[in-house]
């Protein structure tokens, strides 16, 4: 299901799937650009992670706020082009770097081309094609910073567990 993405609408395609995990550093607004939080993406540096069965609680101690993703890879040749759905409707072709209502201005190409997509998930999840035949989709944040659209707070969920205080973690499991 996931492949299809990836591909032409209702293609079939055999392909092998790498997946690999990474975080990415949410940017804490310092020289005046907007600060990445709960509506704002806007990551400042990637990072790659180990193999994950439960994401978090995302470690903030080096007062880092953190986006968690996943990539899927295939060798499928996709030319920069792949289709999301977030309501089950209808399909919207995806160009990378590129609107058809507008020229669009690159100056964040890693958020820039992030979208809703619908995967059968427990909770919402953003997404994206960055580099042709990968899949690429957001499994958890915690931010430090709010980005100014409303939610006047930074996203740092905790549990308390016991007596301890922590960041909230999350079960992720993929079925391709």
């Amino acid at each position: 299901m996931i492949i299809c993405l990836l591909c032409l609408i209702f293609e079939i395609i055999d392909a092998s799937l790498k997946q690999s995990y990474s975080f990415y550093v949410g940017f804490d607004g310092t020289t005046g650009l907007q600060a990445s939080g709960a509506y704002i993406f806007r990551p400042s540096g990637t990072y790659p992670i180990g193999s994950q069965k439960q994401v978090g609680p995302i470690p903030i101690g080096d007062g880092v706020g953190k986006e968690i993703a996943t990539k899927i890879s295939t060798t499928i040749k996709s030319n920069e082009t792949f289709y999301t759905d977030s309501n089950g409707r209808d399909f919207i072709e995806r160009i990378q770097d590129y609107r058809a209502d507008w020229d669009r201005e690159v100056n964040q190409p890693i958020a820039g081309n992030y979208y809703l997509l619908s995967v059968l998930v427990d909770r919402s999840v953003g997404g994206s094609s960055i580099v042709d035949g990968e899949l690429e989709l957001m499994l958890h944040r915690r931010l430090l910073y709010d980005d100014g659209k409303g939610v006047t707070k930074a996203i740092n969920e905790t549990a308390y567990v016991g007596n301890d205080c922590r960041g909230l973690a999350v079960s992720i499991s993929f079925y391709y």
